[in-house]
């Protein structure tokens, strides 16, 4: 639920003044706290020696149904179906109040725009692309099976893991059950118009109870361009441990990444399908005093979810994702991940949830053992210390109060 605030109240309550151009606009104060606990299996030690060991991790945990938030979001209305729009909104840690990005007020959003009820909106600033928008609603990580429900390390940004920064970005009306989209980021380095660069295109059919999304993305310099930079990474993939795994994936030249997807509702269960081609190109994980460079690795993820609504307080939830990690050059790993979730809707604000999510790495093995150097399979849960062997488990309860 969100807190609506008429601009004509503020004016009032700071300045005592009331003017009828004001009217038809209005601010919105919104946001969603969202706490728990979550027990883990086998989350990689490295001692002190240099020898590899594992273990279980019970920990508190925010942010994780939906991460925790507030925002602010405004609108003005200028008369013939023309507004001016913008927000403005933050990401926070639960367990500490720190902010996801130090240094960063709005690390979410952060766009103004002017928005035409014949045509769409075009909007500037820090904000989602339009290839997330689209295809993120098929994913169970964005509705019941929490972050930790991802596409490993979020690599194909279907939870909007980064965002683009110097951005223009239009998205139509709806035509007839038909909605486009497109997002274009500045990189804004002087002599280097590529450098940073992203832009990403969109398009959907909705239509009584079937919809269908495809769309594309492009970003160059992921690391330095939207995940804040060796030093302040804001990714899924763990970088807490020292000997953690596949953080430097995303340290590459280029993302490129296609997707599609498709949803029906049947009476109360509800099925959708994604699959999602991502490439990173140069990737630094792989480079070596041989290969400066890096090399090129691609994600082909697949996922099926289903959700069935028991009653207006009872959701459940499951899903197999399959992904499939290829180096150039021949090596494949196959990642599979199942998702097992219930959510218990108190009110129309506040809810329970309880979800388990299981991992099984196979093939060549995308890690490295931190004493032996050779290739290994290592399993990593979204947002969690990666394994010391090719499984992990995760369970976690938790409560969420939207506001």
């Amino acid at each position: 639920m969100k807190r609506e605030i008429s601009i004509n109240s503020l004016v009032i309550l700071t300045a005592g003044v009331c003017g009828s151009a004001y009217a038809q606009s209005s601010v919105t104060l919104y946001g969603t706290v969202d706490a728990g606990v979550i027990y883990s299996t086998n989350q990689q030690v490295t001692h002190a020696d240099g020898s590899v060991s594992g273990g279980h991790a019970v920990q508190m945990s925010g942010g994780n149904l939906v991460p925790s938030r507030w925002g602010l979001m405004g609108s003005e209305d200028l008369g013939g179906g023309v507004k001016a729009t913008f927000a403005l909104e933050n990401q926070f840690l639960t367990g500490t109040g720190a902010m996801l990005q130090s240094g960063s007020l709005f690390s979410r959003q952060a766009w103004v725009g002017l928005g035409d009820e014949r045509f769409g909106t075009l909007t500037a600033g820090r904000q989602y692309d339009s290839y997330s928008d689209f295809l993120g609603v098929y994913a169970s990580s964005n509705s019941w099976a929490t972050l930790y429900g991802a596409h490993i390390g979020d690599v194909d940004n279907l939870n909007e893991a980064f965002n683009f920064n110097n951005a223009l970005k239009f998205t139509s009306a709806n035509f007839g059950g038909f909605t486009f989209g497109g997002t274009f980021s500045f990189g804004g380095q002087a002599g280097d118009f590529a450098a940073k660069r992203g832009y990403a295109l969109a398009a959907a059919y909705n239509q009584g109870p079937f919809s269908l999304s495809a769309g594309y993305l492009s970003l160059n310099q992921p690391l330095d361009a939207a995940l804040g930079g060796k030093t302040g990474y804001i990714g899924d993939f763990a970088c807490s441990n020292a000997a953690a795994q596949y953080c430097q994936l995303q340290n590459a030249q280029s993302l490129k990444a296609w997707g599609v997807g498709g949803s029906v509702a049947i009476d109360k269960l509800t099925l959708a399908l994604v699959y999602t081609h991502t490439r990173l190109e140069d990737s630094q994980y792989f480079a070596s005093a041989t290969n400066p460079v890096g090399s090129d690795v691609s994600f082909d993820i697949a996922e099926l979810n289903a959700v069935y609504n028991l009653s207006p307080e009872w959701t459940f939830g499951a899903a197999y994702l399959f992904n499939n990690a290829k180096v150039s050059g021949g090596s494949s790993t196959r990642f599979h991940q199942i998702n097992l979730g219930a959510n218990y809707a108190l009110s129309k604000r506040t809810a329970l949830y309880m979800v388990a999510i299981a991992q099984k790495s196979s093939g060549a093995g995308l890690g490295v053992d931190p004493a032996t150097g050779a290739n290994t399979n290592y399993a990593q849960i979204p947002n969690l210390v990666n394994s010391n062997s090719d499984r992990q488990l995760a369970v976690m309860a938790g409560v969420r109060v939207n506001f």
